[in-house]
């Protein structure tokens, strides 16, 4: 299930920092306004973000955008070691603010991140050069933690190699009839539904909702409601051995040959191969074989 996450700001501040350490970074497909930085480390095995769906090694190191539906999946470590996650969140409006207030040092940094909504992967060489730098935001406090997150930003936005997800989209203000139409689509997405079931719940027009959805969000509501649905139906194929056919059913597709060219057109492949591809049983039966190679994490 698709859930809104409240992120729990302290002391005052716009943004916040988390670190988990835990056994197995689990499935939690989510969504929030603010950007997210995730730094994982001694984990690996898939990772969600919108409609990508790509395997991740260690060290990891992702920029979420706002309202994007993510999560994360690893399997647990043979050697029982706990698997730790680090997370920066903020918005792009704070970064803004600073930049206006009177630290223009950040101008280039704000205009990198409108061009950042849809996620941004980062190379590996940029991951491993974070590491002592979370390290050391982990361990300050006050100011100092502070100016260790801008250092991290600015470094972020000189990888040459990131690569940005579904490309670019311009940063916009999110209208409140837009804000209650993603609430409700993220809670309802498997269910049957129309565009005016939407538009009611936004307590807009059809009409009006349309345009919003184009305006600030550069998608409409069927591209949308495919990713959302998509994205569940690669947890079901990736995780269970449900039927193909149950697990398009479940993700709410209206019939199995929708299912099929929705999913077609957005992984190349067919459910099917998709399974075979990334099943978490199949890789961990394989990687107890000894079998290697691109599908089974090279790092």
């Amino acid at each position: 299930m698709l859930t809104r996450e409240v992120v729990n700001y302290s002391h005052g501040q716009c943004w916040h920092y988390q670190r988990l350490d835990v056994k197995q970074v689990p499935f939690a497909w989510h969504y929030h306004p603010e950007f997210e930085l995730t730094l994982t480390r001694r984990a690996e095995g898939v990772r969600y973000v919108g409609g990508d769906v790509t395997r991740f090694g260690e060290p990891d190191l992702m920029l979420v955008g706002p309202n994007q539906a993510h999560t994360w999946q690893a399997t647990p470590r043979a050697d029982g070691r706990l698997q730790q996650v680090q997370v920066i969140f903020f918005t792009g409006e704070w970064i803004e603010q600073l930049a206006a207030a009177g630290l223009p040092e950040l101008s280039a940094l704000a205009q990198w991140l409108r061009g950042a909504q849809n996620g941004v992967e980062f190379s590996r060489p940029c991951a491993s050069r974070m590491l002592t730098r979370f390290d050391r935001l982990d361990a300050a406090r006050g100011a100092r933690r502070l100016g260790c997150l801008l250092e991290i930003l600015d470094d972020l936005a000189r990888d040459d190699g990131a690569r940005f997800l579904d490309g670019a989209r311009r940063l916009e203000l999110i209208d409140q009839r837009t804000e209650s139409a993603l609430d409700w689509l993220h809670r309802h997405y498997r269910e049957p539904l129309t565009l005016a079931d939407l538009a009611a719940a936004a307590r807009s027009s059809t009409a009006t909702l349309k345009r919003l959805f184009r305006r600030q969000l550069h998608e409409n509501v069927s591209g949308l409601l495919a990713q959302l649905r998509i994205g569940h139906a690669c947890h079901l194929l990736i995780t269970t051995c449900l039927p193909v056919r149950i697990v398009g059913e479940q993700s709410g597709f209206p019939s199995p040959s929708h299912f099929y060219k929705q999913f077609f057109a957005a992984k190349a492949m067919p459910p099917g191969a998709f399974r075979r591809r990334y099943h978490l049983a199949q890789r961990q039966q394989s990687a107890g074989a000894g079998v290697s190679g691109p599908d089974y994490f090279p790092l």
